[in-house]
């Protein structure tokens, strides 16, 4: 089959909408089929990249590198209404394109919920009160015009369900990793920052963006009431953005500097590093759809603690690969120091994570995906009088 992705970014935007793209190209390339990607144009920064489509595109305001995508040209519509599948990954400027091609082809047509999109309306400057409200109608009447619905969780599935009340039928696909990459023990060099920190004590990783969204001030103010009972621990926060300098200032006056070690932006290619060298993995972001941080942290053999969310409480298996809490600081920081204080316990958990990682396999995912196509199709064929 010929695959058409739509999304509004693509490296060198580096983020897990990105990466699930990527997983899924190589996944269905692998299985013979040919996959095409419309993207914005980066110009000088695009990547080389087979079948990478530049669509004219003007930078966004603001540091995070979005751009605003313009009317498809000819040449690119034309391209697209070849496709045997049309999947976009937004809903807003690149979903509307390529709904109107998919309905002007007659073309199978899916969407992936990647976002819970009303957990970012801060970032949308005069954002009203009733943004969620409108923000659920426009993703219904938008979920409406889908053959069907990707959703990388069983809990993202159930919002899409239960507050959109769509109609079209919603299969999960969760995203998938390349677990060779982050498995430990592949001599990966040690981290410059790691190198002046005691080797006896255990780190504590979280990696990801630094945002209000990702409830960091959460698991600092937890690591604090753990580290009163075991000192020898750090809390290594791996990845940039506009929360850090807040944090620090939080961590002066816990009086954790030098426990809570901030790397800032890691290039991508360098944070299997920092996963060789963790012990366990913490979050307690409650505003993603299916994390693939908590994949990697999986592949790497950490155990995870995270709070009871979307998306966490569908990957981490409790008492198995890790503990989902409730989202209570005592709580959470009951269950850090519960591992701390149990290397055992800790090397069982560890093992579990780095054996449960597989089902997340690039291969696996990639033929889940397919038979999301092939539902699609048939659904398509069914409410089409003029399907080809």
């Amino acid at each position: 089959m010929k695959i058409g992705l739509f999304t509004e970014c693509y490296e060198p935007i580096i983020n897990g909408v990105v990466h699930s793209m990527r997983n899924t190209k190589r996944g269905l390339e692998a299985l013979g089929h040919e996959v095409f990607v419309f993207s914005p144009d980066y110009r000088e920064k695009n990547i080389r990249e087979k079948n990478v489509i530049p669509c004219p595109s003007m930078p966004l305001p603001g540091k995070l590198g979005y751009h605003f995508v313009y009317p498809l040209p000819k040449e690119v519509k034309n391209l697209a209404a070849t496709m045997d599948i049309i999947h976009t990954h937004h809903p807003f400027t690149m979903g509307k394109y390529s709904s109107e091609i998919a309905t002007a082809n007659d073309i199978p047509f899916l969407f992936t919920h990647h976002t819970q999109y009303d957990q970012y309306t801060h970032y949308v400057p005069l954002v009203q009160p009733g943004a969620a409200k409108i923000l659920y109608g426009f993703l219904k009447k938008f979920c409406d015009k889908c053959d069907v619905i990707i959703a990388p969780s069983a809990g993202i599935k159930k919002i899409i369900e239960g507050e959109y009340k769509t109609k079209t039928k919603v299969e999960v696909v969760p995203n998938s990793i390349d677990i060779k990459n982050f498995r430990k023990g592949n001599d990966l060099s040690t981290p410059r920052i790691l190198g002046r920190l005691n080797p006896d004590y255990k780190i504590i990783l979280y990696t990801g963006r630094v945002a209000k969204e990702k409830s960091i001030d959460f698991i600092i103010k937890a690591f604090k009431i753990a580290v009163v009972k075991y000192p020898e621990a750090y809390l290594l926060i791996v990845g940039g953005g506009p929360a850090i300098q807040p944090l620090q200032r939080l961590c002066v006056k816990l009086g954790l500097v030098g426990q809570v070690i901030f790397t800032d932006m890691v290039p991508y290619t360098q944070m299997k590093r920092f996963y060789n060298f963790g012990d366990l993995f913490i979050t307690a972001s409650t505003t993603e759809v299916h994390p693939l941080v908590l994949l990697e942290a999986m592949a790497a053999g950490l155990p995870i603690i995270a709070v009871d969310a979307i998306g966490t409480s569908d990957i981490v298996q409790p008492g198995h690969t890790g503990y989902i809490v409730r989202n209570d600081i005592k709580e959470f920081a009951g269950k850090l120091l519960y591992l701390l204080k149990n290397p055992t316990r800790l090397k069982i958990m560890s093992q579990n994570a780095a054996k449960e990682i597989n089902y997340y396999s690039i291969p696996n995912m990639a033929k889940k995906m397919l038979g999301a196509y092939h539902d699609a199709i048939g659904i398509h064929k069914k409410n089409s009088r003029n399907y080809r």
